[in-house]
């Protein structure tokens, strides 16, 4: 009897203070408290200086590793490139992209080049192959080279 009499004397507190509590950040959440605090953190840059520490603490390297270390990094890029590749704004995305004059154009350009360097390979080989031949028919032919 004492103690459960102890129990409802210390717990009775901290209910009371849990209802206060949530009923004054219902007011806070409700009133221009919180747009206050969200001005606060824009105009104090916390968000940028809590990344900043973090980066300077080596915390998001640490997490990076545990991440590429656990898999966990591998398996959420696989899932965002089938979820990706099974939008269809994606595929009209990459339609408008490959029809955009700059990638025409770095095609047509990379098109010529590459035809250019092929041409030159078979001119070499097509002069090799000349040169060849006509020196096996002139040993053929036992006739001299020139």
């Amino acid at each position: 009897m004492e103690g459960q009499r102890l129990l409802g004397a210390v717990t009775w507190p901290a209910r009371l203070m849990s209802e206060a509590g949530r009923a004054g950040l219902e007011r806070a959440f409700q009133g221009s408290t919180i747009e206050a605090i969200v001005e606060d953190v824009v105009r104090y840059r916390v968000v940028e200086r809590v990344v900043d520490k973090l980066l300077a603490g080596g915390v998001v390297d640490r997490v990076a590793d545990r991440l590429l270390a656990d898999g966990i990094a591998d398996r959420t890029v696989d899932r965002i490139i089938a979820r990706l590749t099974e939008s269809e704004e994606f595929w009209r995305l990459v339609e408008e992209v490959a029809a955009s004059p700059a990638v025409t154009e770095a095609v047509t350009q990379q098109t010529a080049s590459f035809a250019d360097q092929v041409a030159g390979g078979v001119r070499t080989r097509s002069h090799s192959a000349d040169a060849w031949l006509e020196r096996q028919a002139r040993r053929a032919l036992r006739r001299p080279a020139r």
